[in-house]
């Protein structure tokens, strides 16, 4: 009797071991999905034109190649956001050269289980950046 209430303790702290094993492994996974899916935003943003850029949400998955066979996982809701930097944004403080940048966050936002997850990127764009060497290029 003291023997199977043993291995029933033990095969039950067995299981809770391999099942927070696996849920941490999920929730680190869909962190660098969210991770992933910012960067591609931001990288898309080098390129954008400065009066293109605008506020915006689109949506991304964790998985888009299983749209097909329905398994496309966690859904990430991206939200763009733009506003002009403060002074306090900015390390220099030249208030000619503010007026001519923008304050670019995007954020990720999921829901693993019951518990909403979120995590952003700032950036900044400037209106004589890389894009005018890109669409003005000759």
């Amino acid at each position: 009797m003291i023997s199977v209430l043993i291995a029933t303790i033990m095969l039950t702290a067995l299981y809770s071991g391999f099942a927070f094993g696996y849920a941490a492994v999920k929730l680190a996974r869909e962190d660098l999905r969210a991770t992933q899916v910012l960067l591609q935003r931001m990288e898309t943003l080098r390129l954008t034109s400065f009066a293109g850029i605008t506020n915006g949400t689109l949506t991304e998955y964790y998985d888009p190649t299983g749209a097909t066979n329905g398994t496309k996982g966690s859904v990430y809701t991206v939200t763009i956001t733009t506003n002009t930097p403060t002074a306090s944004d900015m390390p220099v403080q030249p208030v000619y050269y503010m007026k001519k940048m923008l304050k670019v966050t995007a954020t990720a936002t999921w829901t693993n289980g019951n518990t909403l997850r979120t995590r952003s990127l700032q950036t900044y764009a400037c209106q004589s950046g890389i894009q005018s060497y890109v669409y003005n290029h000759k």
